[in-house]
């Protein structure tokens, strides 16, 4: 890939992969790829020194629009058939499908499936910014993202806003999907959070899962199968198929990391709580053994989210009725600041600072 500088930051949008329009930024420490035409998603999150990417991939590839048709229509919505892996915004609706105001929303919501406007609007060797921009069809919302990446940085600063478009009042829900993959994720893998809650969803089959549908503990253990509790720091190796979807809350602070120590690197994010209170956990070990994945995939998905999943009701509809649905006031425009970064790990991790920083 041609840049503009063999040095510093650096930000090209003058490429494609299979015919999507992609955006990178890089520095001395940082890789990262957007598919401006897929989301916005992120494709690429390399931890130079290492040269490893700790986003997972999805094992049937990149799904291009176009390159393949359903032979019928996924009554969650079209997200799974095109889930590249890496890490996608959720908006403005999260986890099933479901009907708001009259908006059917499919799996996930919109954003993450639409083609994104771009501009570069800074590019130096001390640091590169990239703003992306949709507009959602079903409801009427607007989304913004800001990427800055500075020199000699392993943190990407986001800044996104959210713009009610309508004289109406309407509520989202509004989240990351970072998924992480190997060889980050593994065994050897330690998952730090702040001190919090943590719940395992009362719904779906799960039938491999570690511990048990709908039951609550104190961060890391949750009650197993057999009625001992279960570290969840730890991730179960291949051999051992699990899956879970797990629910962060009460977080103390706003951050996450998973770290290596036998890589010697760790991939972690901090957010303010006041905007995204809970934190999803989505283990998907080679659990799962029938669609989409047939025992396939192995990934953790850490995701900021400012709501959770009802039990009675799907999606946004049933963030609403649990009132963990954000409202946003008629024309009303909000923003939130953020981190995500890699960076070496030798075994301790204190915790991540609001401004992306780790404290050992």
């Amino acid at each position: 890939m041609y840049l503009s500088r063999n040095e510093g930051a650096r930000i090209s949008c003058d490429y494609t992969y299979k015919g999507h329009r992609i955006a990178h930024m890089e520095n001395e420490i940082l890789a990262v790829t957007l598919l401006l035409d897929q989301g916005g998603s992120i494709v690429e999150f390399r931890y130079k020194p290492l040269d490893v990417d700790v986003m997972y991939r999805a094992p049937w590839g990149m799904r291009t629009w176009g390159s393949w048709t359903p032979t019928a229509a996924n009554p969650r919505g079209n997200w799974i058939d095109h889930y590249p892996g890496g890490w996608q915004v959720v908006f403005p609706a999260g986890s099933s499908a479901s009907t708001y105001k009259g908006a059917i929303q499919g799996m996930h919501g919109e954003v993450s499936l639409m083609a994104w406007d771009y501009e570069v609007i800074l590019d130096t060797p001390e640091e590169v910014a990239l703003v992306i921009r949709v507009e959602t069809q079903r409801l009427p919302f607007r989304m913004e993202r800001e990427m800055l990446l500075k020199r000699d940085s392993g943190a990407l600063e986001i800044r996104e806003t959210v713009e009610n478009l309508s004289p109406q009042p309407l509520h989202c829900m509004w989240g990351q999907h970072p998924a992480l993959g190997e060889p980050l994720l593994g065994p050897e893998t330690e998952l730090y959070l702040p001190p919090c809650r943590v719940f395992r969803s009362p719904v779906g089959k799960d039938p491999t899962g570690q511990t048990v549908s709908g039951t609550f503990g104190t961060w890391p253990y949750l009650t197993g199968k057999d009625g001992q509790p279960v570290d969840l720091r730890r991730m179960p190796p291949r051999e051992q198929p699990a899956s879970d979807m797990l629910f962060a809350s009460e977080l103390t602070e706003g951050w996450v990391a998973a770290c290596n120590q036998r890589l010697g690197m760790g991939f972690g994010m901090s957010w303010p709580l006041r905007d995204w209170p809970y934190l999803w956990i989505w283990k998907e070990l080679g659990g799962s053994t029938e669609a989409p994945w047939f025992g396939r995939a192995y990934t953790l998905g850490l995701e900021p989210f400012s709501s959770v999943p009802d039990s009675e009701l799907p999606g946004l509809a049933g963030a609403v009725a649990n009132g963990t649905a954000p409202l946003f006031a008629p024309y009303e425009r909000r923003s939130i600041t953020y981190h995500a970064l890699a960076f070496p790990y030798e075994g301790s991790l204190q915790r991540i600072t609001p401004e992306g920083q780790v404290e050992y």
